[in-house]
């Protein structure tokens, strides 16, 4: 059975991003984890994410998969936005 870890971070850029939440999912699934697969499971857990962007697969990082979004606009211009960022990866057994 494996796992899977979901990261939430708020940053103006990745680079400039701080943890705010981590959730561990179990699956019943064996196989690797796809683009598409994180999507739905991403989707499932953190409904903030669920758009059909997402559903159809999230971007491959270093550490696994990535989503973004807007969360909120800075507080001197309204077009500058902090973001949200989910990282999903598998977890080692």
């Amino acid at each position: 059975m494996g796992g899977i870890k979901i990261r939430i971070f708020r940053g103006k850029s990745l680079s400039d991003k701080v943890l705010t939440r981590t959730k561990y999912v179990e699956t019943n699934s064996v196989k690797k984890l796809t683009s598409k697969q994180a999507g739905r499971i991403l989707a499932n857990n953190f409904p903030q994410f669920d758009d059909l962007l997402n559903r159809h697969g999230l971007q491959k990082a270093n550490e696994g998969f990535l989503a973004m979004r807007p969360f909120e606009p800075t507080e001197k211009c309204g077009n500058h936005y902090m973001w949200e960022y989910a990282l999903v990866s598998e977890e080692a057994d």
